[in-house]
């Protein structure tokens, strides 16, 4: 007996098309299911399971729609193959991403899902990777002992290289001259590319990486909780496949690989940030509970901070624009390429600045028409910056990635902050 949905939906998926080779590519940002390929022809079949129409239907809908002729008992066949993949929002995919997460909820550690994909997962080649990227810039000439931030980017290391190697040597340089005996917490605010319940997730996990686990500041957790009273760690879901921090974890453990599991560790508290668009949103009552829960949370990490009795350094993994048909736009990103570079410069100087208020105002003047992924953790940044005391910022390096296959761009920026001197 079948166990199709009445009216068959596929999950949301990344499609690429591949004209050249016939086929279809399919990536679960999820991580439910491997990526893989379809045949071209088989994409109005995806196109019409929308969840609207039902089973029995579909060949009509799509012989009307795309000029194909299919049997219900072949529509099914297909529909079948599909949900087995787990690329249908069915009950076999909801038993299967139930046992999956429930499993992620009782592991003490999060694994490095993207090892071996974005990054090598054999320790020493990640170790000559990690170490052939930071050999590409030289720290700027600031006090180590002064961080107190860098702006780093999320993007696939295969294509950021030259982005994460101004942002790790600041931090390279903060290793080489932390006193032995100084432990040492990151508070490493990501992207929650796939949303959440609540504008902070925290976790309480471990972070693995090829290198070896980097783990969590739990002391720091239980102040921070403490002072909300409440928590933004009980549901940590949105962590298992992010890689906003998963990147940023394994250049923290290769720099600090001798101190990792020492008496005095270096630890960071994993912080991802979902959307803050409510913060300038049309309805007065919606901005408003935005903007408290918001400034709660807000207010509890700058006063943990200012309490907390070792050194803490505050970290982002945040890219900037997307842009081009592969995010929804009609028009090729590399013909925007200078409007872009003008935008994100004056959005990376209001950063340098530590002006929020600036940054909310640039990205609420078009809606965020570009799609700037690193708004949030970018916010959270600059307003507990101040738990610090009276800073300084630079921008450090800035890039755009064009990807030619979509005519789309995705850009990102280094930027840093130091303490003043008294």
């Amino acid at each position: 007996m079948s166990r199709l949905p009445d009216r068959p939906c596929v999950r949301p998926l990344q499609l690429v098309v591949d004209r050249e080779a016939g086929v279809l590519l399919l990536h679960d940002p999820q991580g439910f299911t491997d990526s893989c390929a379809l045949d071209l022809r088989l994409a109005p079949i995806l196109f019409a399971c929308d969840g609207t129409t039902p089973l029995a239907e579909l060949p009509k809908v799509l012989e009307a729609n795309f000029g194909q002729q299919w049997s219900v008992a072949a529509v099914e066949a297909v529909l079948e193959k599909l949900d087995q993949w787990l690329l249908l929002d069915s009950p076999r995919f909801t038993t299967v991403a139930a046992e999956r997460l429930a499993a992620f909820r009782a592991a003490p550690v999060r694994p490095a899902v993207h090892a071996g994909v974005s990054y090598a997962s054999e320790p020493d080649v990640l170790r000559k990777q990690l170490d052939a990227i930071l050999a590409q810039a030289s720290p700027p000439p600031h006090p180590a002992d002064r961080l107190v931030g860098v702006v780093a980017p999320h993007i696939d290391l295969r294509v950021g290289q030259r982005a994460y190697a101004p942002a790790y040597r600041l931090v390279q340089q903060l290793a080489e001259t932390l006193p032995a005996d100084e432990p040492l917490t990151f508070v490493v605010f990501g992207t929650s590319h796939y949303g959440g319940d609540g504008l902070f997730l925290a976790s309480r996990k471990d972070y693995a990486t090829p290198l070896g686990t980097i783990g969590c500041d739990r002391d720091f957790l239980d102040r921070l909780e403490a002072q909300l009273g409440f928590s933004i760690s009980a549901d940590d879901t949105s962590h298992r496949q992010e890689h906003s921090i998963e990147f940023q974890a394994i250049f923290l453990r290769h720099l600090f690989d001798a101190r990792a599991a020492g008496p005095y560790p270096v630890q960071i508290v994993p912080i991802l940030c979902t959307s803050l668009h409510a913060l300038y949103a049309d309805d007065p009552a919606e901005r408003e509970r935005t903007r408290t829960e918001y400034e709660t949370i807000i207010q509890a990490l700058r006063t943990t901070l200012a309490k907390t009795p070792y050194r803490t350094v505050l970290l982002v993994g945040g890219d900037l624009a997307h842009v081009g048909p592969k995010f929804g736009d009609d028009f090729d990103a590399q013909t925007r390429a200078k409007a872009l570079e003008r935008a994100d410069s004056e959005l990376l100087a209001y950063v340098a600045a530590g002006d929020s208020r600036a940054v909310l105002e640039h990205i609420a003047q078009d809606a965020d028409a570009r799609r700037v992924c690193g708004f949030p953790p970018l916010m959270a940044y600059l307003d507990t910056l101040s738990a610090f005391g009276p800073t300084e910022g630079q921008v450090l390096y800035y890039e755009q990635w064009q990807e030619q296959p979509t005519r789309s761009a995705v850009t990102y920026g280094v930027a840093a902050t130091w303490r003043t001197e008294a």
